[in-house]
């Protein structure tokens, strides 16, 4: 049924990855004029460029401020903005200039949610004319029915490539904190606005849908946290970001921590790959002038036959990641040794301990970044 949230033209389960995996419900004539909608003039169409709003519950840590100022970012040219904030309505305001809900105690309650809230706006989008017929006004806004799919679709296919670098960026830049900080997917919204600045809502019939401890933060560590996210969401590697995101929303012990070991080793291989190898061994070795050029020789044929995920990790701890350390690799070890088990049927469940210490290596191969 459609919602009471004043942003929300249309609801979807935040876990699924594309809108058609939402059935979507036609409705006739007879049934639009029903619920009050009225038919175009002849001429008159409806034209509007799309957002979309996603919510976070975020546990770990409490807040007082109602709503954070906004930082915006970009990742392969798509625009993105996010604050954080005790309000969804008050971080909505300076994101979007509207409110979320028309009662956010009723949201709340709804989703069953607590702030803190991460809110993420996505677009806008290229402008769309609706397909639609039909039309009402309502509260100020345009009321039309599922006449907006492909600008949806944008949005979607939008998220579908960004998001990832978003949230395991926030993942890592707030991983440091104790008790762990965790942002759990709430609620979805998309929202249209035309040219003279009304607002389109897009209503289509969809349905959707967790004992944790928190500590108090200071609005200025988060702000801090939050920049850091832009950055490091920009940085990150697509491929890490996809794995790592995906482990984040996995429930499975077996494929979380498969997950977060893909995250450390294409994070491997692909620094490694970027190392200025002829510097660093410079740097690490010391040569006799007297026999430079053959040194040199040796140590590059010795570094081309280096494909082990161990021994790129090593040279990448020497080379580039100077948080790292000899506990670190030894880490490595043990995760590669628990990967081949599962590889080799072993094993089929991973202990607890070995995905907890997946997720931090995984962390903290982004956490410092060089």
């Amino acid at each position: 049924s459609c919602s009471e949230s004043k942003l929300l033209s249309c609801r979807a389960d935040c876990g699924l990855s594309r809108w058609e995996g939402v059935k979507r419900m036609n409705l006739s004539n007879y049934s639009l004029e029903a619920m009050g909608f009225q038919a175009l003039r002849p001429g008159e169409t409806i034209v509007g460029a799309f957002y979309s709003c996603r919510v976070y519950e975020v546990r770990g840590f409490t807040l007082d401020a109602d709503a954070l100022d906004l930082h915006a970012g970009s990742i392969a040219g798509m625009r993105y903005r996010l604050s954080v904030g005790s309000s969804v309505n008050q971080i909505c305001r300076k994101l979007s200039g509207d409110v979320y809900a028309d009662s956010e105690e009723n949201w709340q309650k709804e989703h069953a949610c607590t702030p803190p809230y991460l809110v993420l706006l996505f677009g806008p989008t290229r402008e769309y004319e609706g397909r639609g017929n039909y039309f009402q006004t309502k509260d100020n806004a345009i009321l039309t029915y599922d006449s907006f799919y492909e600008a949806k679709m944008e949005l979607e296919a939008q998220e579908e490539l960004i998001l990832p670098s978003i949230i395991s960026a926030l993942a890592c830049s707030f991983a440091p904190l104790d008790p762990e900080v965790r942002f759990l997917r709430t609620d979805r919204a998309v929202f249209g606005t035309t040219k003279d600045g009304k607002r389109i809502q897009d209503i289509r019939m969809t349905g959707s849908a967790s004992l944790y401890g928190s500590r108090r933060l200071e609005a200025k560590e988060v702000q801090t946290r939050l920049a850091d996210t832009l950055r490091l969401a920009g940085e990150i590697d697509a491929k890490v970001a996809r794995f790592y995101h995906l482990a984040l929303n996995e429930s499975d012990p077996l494929k979380r921590f498969l997950y977060f070991f893909l995250a450390i080793e294409i994070q491997t291989h692909a620094t490694f790959s970027a190392i200025d190898h002829q510097q660093n061994l410079a740097n690490l070795v010391v040569v006799p002038t007297r026999a430079a050029a053959s040194a040199k020789v040796l140590f590059g044929e010795q570094r081309n036959s280096w494909r082990a995920l161990k021994e790129r990790f090593v040279w990448c701890v020497l080379c580039v990641w100077t948080h790292l350390s000899d506990s670190d690799v030894q880490e490595l070890s043990g995760l590669k040794a628990v990967r081949d088990k599962i590889a080799h049927g072993s094993i089929a469940v991973p202990p607890d301990a070995s995905v907890s210490a997946a997720e931090k290596l995984a962390t903290k191969l982004q956490v410092s970044r060089p």
